[in-house]
């Protein structure tokens, strides 16, 4: 099997940096784990560490977490089921919610059971995902925030997931603002104005964050050290705390191009005229090495092969298909090929049940 590689090293080292950069702020932050699948040994690693508020968007995940460490903090980030509230009132603290009608029952799940649940509203700055429009918030905070067994903790909102919104200084001051105009109308002191992610953090280190913005919640950014804004790597934070390894199954060399009438592949793709051309078999000849990884566990494009002498040049459900002509290093047959991941690569390798994950110093 093909292997994902978790560096712990790597992993304490941008706990600490983050730990430090929100807490001199007095910035309360929460470790988004989604990326983790609910993979034990990383979610223990990170309670050793002395992280004490998990974020997910799996309910079992959370309960895996809940059993890890009973004191965690824990929080639900997509709005609940309905049919859900009861699992989400006794494994979960606090959920992001945008429905009334949810919030109720939430509110009575709690009661049931004895207990507070908290509660964020989200709100619509544009990303078009979930939130509570706002010239509706007052109106849905005054029916919310007297509900029994509800407690809500704060505000919040989602950028740049979906459309790319940026969180602009400007974004940013209007959820601060709601925040200000909330505890004026109803003379009350919300907990947390939570417009912070991995894509705010470059808005800390250029001075560029409202002070009301006090919870972040943080996945990307501490587990691979992106700067999704600028690019690279957020300084004082490291990559690599996950590679993948995949196994050399074939090496051979064959042309440069494939040869024969052109349909749709596999998964409906059609190669551009520039991708195909009239080598046949006694043309140009590349030395290509097939591994033992396809589409089923990881998409190609998020795949940077560590080697930059080797190209991904396609694949298929179960097989990867490099180019390593240019390689300087001479691969032979069960040779391991190392690739670096972006989130999407690794959210998608950590889910798949194919793809073994060992914790490793390499």
């Amino acid at each position: 099997m093909s292997s994902v590689l978790i560096d712990p090293a790597v992993i304490e080292h941008n706990f600490e940096a983050l730990d430090r950069m929100f807490t001199r702020r007095g910035i309360h932050w929460t470790a988004v784990t989604k990326v983790l699948c609910g993979y034990k040994p990383t979610l223990k690693l990170l309670v050793e560490l002395g992280l004490r508020s998990f974020a997910d968007s799996r309910l079992a995940n959370l309960k895996t977490i809940r059993k890890l460490c009973p004191e965690a903090e824990t929080i639900y980030i997509r709005p609940p089921r309905i049919k859900s509230v009861a699992d989400v009132v006794q494994w979960v603290d606090i959920s992001l919610n945008t429905e009334l009608a949810t919030i109720r029952a939430l509110s009575k799940a709690a009661q049931e059971q004895d207990k507070t649940h908290g509660v964020i509203v989200m709100i619509e700055l544009g990303e078009l995902r979930e939130g509570v429009m706002p010239d509706r918030l007052l109106e849905f905070y005054r029916d919310v925030f007297e509900l029994k067994g509800i407690e809500v903790v704060g505000i919040g909102t989602n950028l740049a997931c979906m459309y790319g919104v940026l969180p602009t200084y400007d974004k940013l001051m209007q959820l601060a603002l709601y925040k200000r105009l909330i505890e004026l109308q109803f003379n009350t002191s919300l907990r947390w104005c939570s417009g912070g992610s991995s894509i705010t953090i470059p808005n800390i280190l250029a001075k560029q964050l409202p002070k009301e913005i006090n919870h972040f919640r943080v996945g990307e950014s501490l587990f691979l050290g992106t700067d999704l804004i600028n690019g690279g790597y957020v300084r004082g934070l490291k990559p690599d705390a996950f590679t993948l390894v995949a196994e050399i199954v074939e090496l051979k060399r064959k042309p440069a191009g494939p040869t024969g009438e052109m349909a749709e592949n596999a998964f409906g793709e059609k190669p551009s005229t520039e991708e195909v051309g009239e080598w046949g078999y006694e043309g140009e000849r590349t030395q290509r090495a097939v591994l033992n990884i396809g589409r089923l566990d990881a998409p190609f494009e998020h795949l940077i092969p560590f080697d930059e002498g080797v190209n991904i040049v396609g694949g298929a459900s179960d097989l990867l298909v490099l180019d390593v002509s240019e390689s300087k290093k001479d691969y032979k047959l069960g040779d391991g090929i190392r690739f670096r991941l972006d989130y999407a690569a690794l959210l998608q390798l950590m889910h798949s049940r194919y793809v073994d994950k060992v914790i490793s110093t390499l």
